[in-house]
């Protein structure tokens, strides 16, 4: 039996968009970068799979490395 999780398109999209964002932070650490990231943010734990998503935790932890960049996927692999 598998525990993976069926993730909206949507959601996934947005959690992309989260990685893009810090890393953009990261490379321009400036406030405007700051401010852009933490609106990805918000508008991800906005998304209403959330009500539903029982163990808030694990179900995070499923969608970051569902969501995450294929280079650091692949960099983790390695």
């Amino acid at each position: 039996m598998s525990d993976a999780i069926d993730f909206p398109a949507d959601l996934l999209d947005l959690q992309r968009r989260w990685y893009a964002a810090e890393a953009d932070w990261v490379a321009d650490p400036t406030e405007q970068a700051r401010s852009a990231f933490a609106a990805v943010g918000a508008e991800l734990y906005a998304h209403p799979y959330w009500a539903g998503a029982g163990n808030r935790h694990k179900t995070e932890m499923a969608l970051k490395q569902a969501g995450r960049p294929d280079d650091a996927s692949q960099a983790s692999a390695a």
